[in-house]
C-alpha cells in the first residue's frame, strides 16, 4: 500500500523555517537535512509503524537520523499526516500535545 505524505500548514512552515535557518549558515547542510527528511518519508511510506507512539492517542513520532529533528504524524485514510516538526532538544508544550488531538488544516506537499 502506497501512502501519501501530507504536511499540516504549521509543520510545513516549521520545516521550511528550519531549512532556511540552516541554509543561512551552511547551504550544503540544509540540502543534506532536506534529503534525509525525504528519505525518511519514503521509508515511512513503506513502513508507517516505524515511528514510536507519542503520548497522544494515534500520534507517532519519528526522529530523522543525523538531523537533530523529529516530526509527529498520524496515519489517516492512506495518508501520513505530518502534524509537527521540531528540534529534538525542544520539549513539546502541553498546548502542542492538546492541539494534536484535533485535525489540523492540511496542505499537500
Amino acid at each position: 500500500m502506497t501512502l501519501t505524505v501530507v504536511w499540516s500548514v504549521q509543520a510545513r512552515s516549521q520545516f521550511i523555517g528550519t531549512l532556511t535557518y540552516i541554509a543561512n549558515e551552511d547551504p550544503l547542510s540544509a540540502e543534506k537535512v532536506h534529503k534525509r527528511v525525504e528519505k525518511s518519508l519514503a521509508l515511512l511510506c513503506d513502513s508507517p509503524e516505524m515511528g514510536v507512539s507519542a503520548p497522544t492517542a494515534g500520534v507517532r513520532t519519528y526522529a530523522v537520523p543525523k538531523t537533530g529533528h523529529s516530526f509527529d504524524y498520524r496515519l489517516v485514510r492512506g495518508q501520513i499526516r505530518i502534524q509537527r516538526w521540531y528540534r529534538q532538544r525542544q520539549k513539546p508544550s502541553s498546548f502542542a500535545i492538546i492541539a494534536l488531538q484535533y485535525e489540523p488544516d492540511i496542505l499537500p506537499r
